[in-house]
């Protein structure tokens, strides 16, 4: 009996065949653990991950952090000062030592790298000079970690912070002074007690995302006020617990607001007047998605929701409305009172449960043509 013809395409290795720039584009969503053990698999494959452009070092591919620290600096003695790592990426869980820290700041800092996420582990240790006077960067996500003096990024687009701690010897900050060209910021539990005033802006900001900034969090000082101004600025997300007392609010080309804050019994009065204060300065907003939790100011029933025009003085003509979070076995009651004419282009109710009971009332006249979408 004959064997069976075996092709010859079946021991062609295609892999290896296959130009150097799609390998190091395979090799750089691997995890440097794992792109360092793809060279024993041939003798062209020795170097290969030394030349990928986004460099992966993360604790949680190890089980103890000193087989990581090993790794982490025969990685970087491997790449040397020719190499260009477009994306360096550095995650270490727990605390980190001085020595690890500098070594993988330094490499950040002179290795032309343009993408950075760093998360320093949870006792966040202090940024190295050498970090912030690097000009390279254009994108920086930074977790864990604290700023001592000042920094400046010229060519700095998108900055993503959190945890992190200010501690700048200054009554003011403002982002804009050392950051010119910063398109999208997002400030994600980040302390800023050192300030009386911190100022929101910067001539090209199009994107702001601001999460857990309340004072009792630490995140501001008692009586601080938030400026926040950007004449381009087009999307205004906020999610808080309480809210805050911004004091300025410049945002004439607002297109979409994200609110979602939680009134507690205790400072609700303090709150709703620091809310109606801030609808008041989003004047311009075309959108707006809220939380039921951000529109519901009655204490005694969590069933009504009540929404005078005081909320929504001066929106355009075209604003639309969108509700979320309705939650499940409440009877859902909406009211708009003495809303102008022609106020709302739309609403629309999103996340809604199958077996909620709600109504929806509008109680006024003037409103026409205004469209209900439940999502």
């Amino acid at each position: 009996m004959r064997s069976p013809k075996v092709c010859s395409s079946q021991h062609v290795d295609r892999l290896s065949n296959l130009p150097n720039h799609i390998i190091h584009h395979i090799l750089s969503f691997l995890d440097a653990k794992y792109a360092v053990q793809t060279s024993v698999l041939a003798k062209g494959w020795r170097n290969l991950w030394t030349s990928v452009h986004v460099l992966h070092l993360n604790s949680n591919s190890f089980r103890r952090l000193r087989s990581f620290k090993k790794f982490v600096v025969a990685v970087l003695n491997k790449l040397n000062h020719n190499t260009t790592a477009g994306t360096f990426l550095f995650s270490y869980r727990g605390r980190i030592d001085d020595y690890l820290k500098e070594r993988v700041i330094y490499f950040a800092s002179f290795h032309g790298v343009g993408h950075l996420v760093l998360d320093l582990g949870c006792k966040r240790p202090p940024v190295s000079q050498a970090l912030l006077n690097c000009q390279t960067f254009k994108t920086i996500k930074l977790k864990n970690a604290t700023f001592t003096t000042s920094f400046g990024f010229s060519k700095l687009t998108t900055l993503h912070l959190k945890h992190c701690l200010f501690s700048l010897v200054t009554n003011c900050f403002d982002f804009s002074d050392c950051l010119p060209n910063l398109s999208s910021l997002s400030l994600l539990g980040c302390d800023f007690t050192r300030f009386k005033v911190l100022k929101i802006s910067g001539p090209q900001l199009l994107n702001v995302t601001i999460r857990s900034m309340w004072y009792c969090y630490g995140g501001l000082s008692k009586g601080c006020k938030v400026e926040i101004s950007a004449p381009k600025l087009t999307f205004l997300s906020y999610k808080e617990s309480h809210m805050v007392d911004f004091s300025v609010i410049n945002l004439p080309s607002l297109q979409h607001a994200d609110v979602d804050v939680f009134l507690s019994y205790e400072e609700e009065n303090e709150d709703i007047q620091y809310l109606l204060k801030f609808f008041q300065g989003l004047y311009n907003v075309q959108s707006a998605t809220l939380s039921y939790s951000t529109i519901q100011v009655c204490q005694d029933d969590y069933h009504i929701c009540c929404v005078s025009a005081s909320f929504f003085c001066g929106f355009k003509s075209s604003f639309l409305l969108v509700l979320y979070l309705i939650y499940p076995h409440w009877n859902f009651i909406f009211f708009l009172t003495n809303v102008r004419n022609s106020c709302f282009r739309g609403i629309m109710l999103k996340e809604v449960k199958w077996n909620v009971k709600w109504n929806f009332f509008v109680a006024s006249s003037k409103i026409t043509n205004c469209l209900l979408l439940i999502c």
